[in-house]
């Protein structure tokens, strides 16, 4: 064999050589960008004991992959994780809206910076989605929404679907044209995408609905005149006015918290007579959303206060919704049921008041 042909084959196995370095490089930086992107989540185990929302952190996490993500690829159940809720969610930034406590999420990383002008096709496309939709993007290493972002170009997004509201859960065939949507977009922009496994997705939204629906009560107490006697609708506002609260445009009359939501609010009593009358109010309701209230053990003592107030100043009782005296007892049941489902929704990270459980209970 000749000097150049030896020469030729030795250069032949240092090109091999270098394109397999340059391979190898590449699929860990991709996968190095994923993880990162991924961050960690907390463990997939639903409701121990009782019914118990998944307790998870701002974004699914993928094991380790040898090689970059295919543009479909979705991400399977993970292991678990130690942090408590304050710490997983704060792990976004402070103007981070997504938490796959409450979304699926799925996460698009590119090589060239995503312009906004680019990204307006994908804001279009899930406009039509059932349930809310937040896109945000990576600057400085947070999460920022991309509406209110600092920059307009990122190379890593993230999507969070909302897997529940007060009409339900999304359905698996939803949550799959999501998750489509976001794979033609990525596709499109030469990018990849990792999202979470339909199944597993529908899944929590249904134990997300059952959790919802048995934390979403509204806590009230009536006061009714004695012997038939009625309210005036003028002495009332007064009153209202009187002890904190404000008539809204609805003319529902509200007593709002320090941070600006409604606190408790009160309406004329839930009956057949009262709604006839424009004139005067046979009975009043004190009520508090429980899920959008923060402190609501506090809350309800003042709002209980408010209402015995209206009592003594009116000539009248408090009555459960049956017209029944309102006892010690029976108040104290209230309390003891509304600390339960108050201390339930701070167990699974989703705090009566917060963010995400005035996003959920909507």
């Amino acid at each position: 064999m000749s000097e150049l042909q030896l020469g030729l084959i030795a250069l032949g196995a240092v090109i091999i050589a270098a394109v397999l370095v340059y391979n190898v490089v590449q699929e860990r930086r991709v996968s190095g960008r994923a993880e990162k992107a991924f961050g960690e989540r907390p463990p997939d185990a639903l409701f121990e004991g009782a019914r118990r929302e998944p307790r998870m952190g701002d974004l699914p996490q993928t094991p380790p992959v040898a090689k970059a993500p295919a543009l479909d690829q979705t991400v399977p159940p993970s292991p678990s994780f130690t942090a408590g809720p304050e710490e997983t969610e704060t792990l976004g930034g402070p103007a981070a809206e997504v938490s796959s406590r409450i979304d699926t999420v799925a996460v698009i990383l590119a090589d060239d910076p995503v312009m906004s002008e680019q990204l307006q096709p994908l804001l279009d496309s899930l406009g039509h989605q059932a349930t809310p939709v937040h896109v945000e993007g990576i600057v400085d290493e947070q999460w920022h929404p991309v509406d209110t972002s600092p920059r307009r170009s990122w190379r890593e997004l993230r999507v969070g679907l909302q897997l529940a509201s007060r009409k339900g859960a999304i359905t698996e065939d939803e949550i799959e044209r999501f998750n489509r949507t976001i794979a033609d977009f990525a596709a499109a922009v030469n990018a990849v995408s990792q999202r979470e496994a339909p199944a597993t997705a529908a899944a929590r939204a249904r134990e997300l609905d059952k959790f919802c629906a048995d934390t979403d009560i509204e806590v009230a107490v009536n006061v009714v005149g004695q012997y038939g006697a009625t309210f005036s609708i003028a002495r009332v506002k007064a009153l209202a006015l009187e002890n904190g609260l404000s008539e809204t445009a609805s003319g529902e009359l509200v007593r709002f918290a320090p941070d600006g939501h409604p606190g408790f609010a009160m309406r004329r009593f839930d009956d057949a007579q009262s709604k006839s009358s424009a004139s005067y109010y046979t009975g009043l309701t004190f009520s508090l959303d429980l899920p959008q209230v923060v402190d609501a053990p506090r809350v309800l003592a003042e709002m209980v206060k408010v209402a015995e107030l209206f009592a003594a100043a009116l000539g009248g009782q408090l009555v459960d919704d049956n017209r029944k005296p309102l006892t010690e007892a029976g108040l104290a049941s209230i309390r003891r049921s509304l600390e339960r489902i108050f201390h339930e929704m701070e167990s699974h990270g989703i705090p009566a008041g917060s963010p995400l459980a005035r996003r959920l209970f909507s």
